[in-house]
């Protein structure tokens, strides 16, 4: 049986969403987007969870770092970005924009129940424009996709990561 990279890694960057749904597939985009621009450690796994809920259970459990990153109706102006921590993410997940948000409430819970919830976990939220059905993130959730990711790499290296841009690397 091959070792899938998420079962070695000990810090696990979750993008949740539908891509179906115009912005509320960002944090699939921005876990893309991490993937494709950065280098990380071995010890970093990035996930595109999608809307995958109880399947993602085995993503998460026992892991030191858990970062999730979704669309969240904070009731901001469209493109707001805010650090959620572990002790409010299920309170602000109970405004649900989507049943993948049910998912994972249910994925943090039953992770809780069974004794293996991450050590440590935060989750990126970025107040959504639309998520009326369409492939494209509006304009507004695309200029804000920087910010999140800023945020992403802040508290990977508040936990001693360094992400290497290799987009920037392949422009020099």
């Amino acid at each position: 049986m091959s070792t899938h990279p998420a079962d070695t890694a000990n810090i696990v960057i979750l993008g949740l969403g539908n891509t179906l749904l115009q912005d509320e597939g960002v944090g699939v985009h921005v876990a893309n987007r991490l993937k494709s621009n950065y280098r990380f450690s071995p010890e970093v796994t990035i996930i595109d969870g999608g809307t995958f809920g109880l399947d993602l259970l085995p993503y998460i459990e026992n892991k030191e770092h858990v970062i999730l990153i979704d669309a969240v109706n904070f009731n901001q102006k469209p493109g707001y970005v805010e650090r959620i921590s572990k002790t409010d993410i299920l309170t602000q997940l109970n405004t649900l924009m989507s049943v993948h948000h049910l998912g994972i409430t249910d994925v943090l819970s039953t992770a809780k129940l069974l004794d293996k919830e991450p050590k440590n976990i935060c989750m990126v939220g970025i107040q959504p424009k639309s998520i009326e059905a369409g492939l494209e993130m509006t304009s507004t959730m695309k200029n804000s996709v920087e910010h999140a990711i800023n945020i992403i790499i802040e508290v990977l290296n508040d936990i001693g990561i360094i992400a290497t841009d290799t987009k920037y690397q392949q422009k020099n």
